[in-house]
């Protein structure tokens, strides 16, 4: 595809947590969107707050957008970046659109008390941007935005999802936007940041829309030019409410040991989307992707669906391979299609661990239900007999042997087939367990046997 360097979009995690599937939802469809037109697609970690902000954070969230495959074209950190931030500070300062404020943090919270009980917007509305001491002469304060507390007009964008949404300009007050010269706030870095690095659309969780009208006063008083703006929904939990810690698994990291990255990118790209079928490559996925076909409402996360999507990938997977995600060399190339057709998980692959472990066998599981232990051991030796004068090449022959012996042994096919299904998997349910012995071969399946029958003295 053709380069288009007028579409930039960003990513822009903050290195304070692990990168959660949120983020990751949201990486995806910037990246889409990037990919999709032949635009850049930036990365860049927003790390201004010092106290928080941690070098194990950012390796997850690099590490964890790696994983998935997802790449980037343009990287920066913004603490690589405090100059151009102080700079735009002193432009705004210097033209009065901004001012130094000097309330204490206990005033301001008196002011925000006091709102709440008469019912008032809860802004801040300083006088310091009208006098002399709102120019710095007081020392060490914060940097606010002069907001017109009079103005009746209304801050109206154009949501590439949502269409027209529109907050009254009065109702933000002057609001903070940096500590210091030194110190951004968010919503000041983000628009310095997107200014310079020419970002065209920024797309984000409408957990952000709120932000963006504040963001677009920092805009007009740097005389910059606005981005277009879409916000994605809400990931919701089972119960409809905000995906958080406590409803639901948010780290990416969870369920890496669980899901394939294929699995979990195809899963999260129907959060807040609908594609032609539900198994979807990238190709696929990039050749549909509208940025104005995004759903509005929330998207409910159906760990079932996951499962699903994440089940139809393992089964596709080559058998070398999957012994290779899942760190098991011991297993029997033969052994992985019965595996993996029953698999939804990764971490379940132990749940088949007697395709290359011998089982703990017990009493109770090689009982068949019809016949008392010593009936099922000595019909468990019969099959040892039958399987041990087999050639080991043909599974119809050594069925048919075990049926004959069941006819002869009253009709009762569990007394021969659910004792042999013990020995050799040690479980209740099991593939058949022909293919389980041919799948460990004739040593391997007459060594179990005789482990099995020795439960008895």
């Amino acid at each position: 595809m053709d380069k288009n360097p007028e579409i930039r979009v960003r990513m822009a995690p903050s290195p304070t947590g692990y990168l959660h599937i949120g983020s990751a939802r949201t990486t995806l469809f910037n990246w889409l969107y990037a990919r999709s037109l032949g635009g850049i697609f930036v990365l860049r970690i927003e790390d201004t707050d010092a106290e928080r902000s941690k070098k194990e954070f950012e390796d997850d969230i690099i590490g964890g957008l790696k994983w998935l495959g997802l790449d980037w074209d343009e990287f920066y950190r913004q603490t690589e970046r405090t100059d151009i931030y102080e700079k735009s500070l002193r432009k705004l300062l210097d033209s009065g659109k901004a001012f130094w404020c000097y309330h204490s943090q206990e005033e301001l919270e008196a002011e925000k008390k006091s709102q709440i009980e008469k019912g008032d917007p809860q802004r801040h509305v300083c006088e310091h941007k009208k006098s002399s001491t709102g120019n710095g002469a007081l020392g060490k304060g914060i940097i606010r935005l002069a907001v017109d507390e009079n103005s009746i007009r209304k801050i109206n964008f154009e949501d590439e999802i949502r269409g027209s949404i529109a907050q009254e300009e009065r109702l933000l007050g002057d609001f903070s936007i940096a500590k210091d010269l030194k110190n951004p706030l968010y919503n000041f870095a983000v628009v310095v940041d997107d200014v310079d690095m020419k970002i065209s659309h920024v797309i984000r969780g409408e957990d952000h829309i709120s932000n963006t009208f504040k963001q677009i006063l920092i805009y007009e008083a740097l005389e910059e030019n606005v981005p277009k703006f879409a916000h994605l929904p809400l990931i919701l939990g089972t119960d409809r409410s905000k995906m958080s810690k406590r409803n639901s698994n948010t780290a990416l990291d969870e369920y890496k040991k669980d899901y394939l990255p294929e699995a979990i990118m195809n899963f999260i790209a129907f959060l807040g989307y609908t594609y032609s079928k539900e198994i979807m490559s990238m190709d696929e996925m990039l050749k549909e992707f509208d940025l104005k076909k995004i759903h509005k409402s929330g998207a409910v996360w159906n760990v079932e669906k996951l499962d699903w999507i994440n089940a139809q990938y393992v089964r596709q997977m080559e058998p070398e391979k999957f012994k290779e995600i899942v760190g098991i060399k011991e297993m029997p190339l033969a052994a992985v299609p019965f595996v993996t057709e029953r698999l939804d998980k990764l971490t379940d692959v132990i749940n088949y661990s007697y395709f290359w472990e011998t089982p703990v066998y017990n009493k109770d599981l090689l009982k068949w239900k019809k016949a008392t232990l010593e009936e099922s051991i000595e019909a468990l030796r019969k099959v040892r007999d039958i399987i041990d004068h087999q050639e080991f090449t043909d599974k119809e022959a050594l069925r048919l042997g075990l049926d004959d012996l069941a006819k002869i042994s009253g009709g009762d096919r569990g007394l021969i087939y659910w004792p042999l299904r013990a020995a050799l998997s040690g479980k209740e349910k099991s593939p058949d367990p022909i293919e389980i012995a041919f799948v460990l071969g004739k040593e391997e399946s007459l060594k179990r046997i005789d482990e099995a029958t020795k439960i008895l003295p």
